[in-house]
């Protein structure tokens, strides 16, 4: 063997350890911090942006003459967003009975405001459709009333504590927010799942597994467009 060839072969073997030295250093270390902090934590992939929507109704009976926004605008407390025109009386028939019409006067028209800022969620109505007293005419969003709902396994629930800190991965945006649990809630919805390998139940048979509400409170003032995207969620238990 030359020694040119020697001397390349050598810088090789040289070049191929310094790579992997590291590669392995970092490797052991990643594994380690998996099989220590794997335990700490309890992980959802069933999870939403929640919030409370607030109810704007129509008082009056009427008809709709002006619709100022359509869904995901912003909207100001105070600030009218709908017009309701009510229908006005123009004549009474022979029994008595009056007989109403819209005449199109701004006299006989309501405003509806915003009773928050926040943003719209829902329009239930458009212009010129009739609405009765009591009638839902829009939701809105409450900023300051947003959360995350994670939805745990009931084998695994009894691990969570209110004031436990939580990781939440937002899929919308790509951010992760630090938060923590705020309420442990009774189950409300159930998922169902065959049966284990080896369980002697009928072929026919299914686990039924309940799923437990977790409220994680997160910051998402600024970002009421968020209102039932999808989150990850990463409780630490320990």
């Amino acid at each position: 063997m030359s020694r040119r060839l020697r001397f390349f072969l050598l810088t090789g073997w040289a070049l191929t350890v310094a790579a992997l030295v590291p590669l392995s250093v970092w490797g052991a270390f990643a594994a380690f911090q998996w099989v220590t902090t794997s335990g700490n934590y309890l992980t959802s992939s069933n999870a939403t942006v929640t919030g409370d929507l607030v109810t704007v109704s129509s008082v009056n009976a009427g008809r709709v003459t002006d619709l100022h926004v359509l869904p995901g605008a912003p909207v100001k407390e105070g600030e009218p967003f709908v017009s309701i025109e009510l229908p006005a009386p123009v004549r009474t028939t022979a029994g008595g009975t009056p007989v109403l019409a819209y005449l199109g006067s701004k006299d006989q028209a309501v405003e509806l405001v915003s009773p928050i800022d926040g943003l719209i969620a829902t329009v239930a109505v458009a212009n010129g459709s009739a609405v009765t007293a009591g009638q839902v005419v829009a939701r809105l969003v409450d900023p300051t009333r947003l959360w995350v709902t994670a939805y745990v396994d009931e084998t695994q629930v009894s691990q969570v504590r209110v004031g436990q800190a939580a990781e939440v991965y937002l899929n919308a945006t790509g951010r992760t927010l630090q938060g923590d649990v705020t309420a442990v809630v009774p189950a409300t919805s159930s998922i169902t799942t065959p049966p284990a390998t080896g369980a002697t139940i009928a072929r026919t048979d299914t686990v039924l597994t309940h799923l437990y509400p977790v409220y994680i409170r997160v910051d998402l003032a600024n970002s009421p467009q968020l209102l039932g995207s999808s989150a990850q969620v990463k409780i630490r238990i320990k």
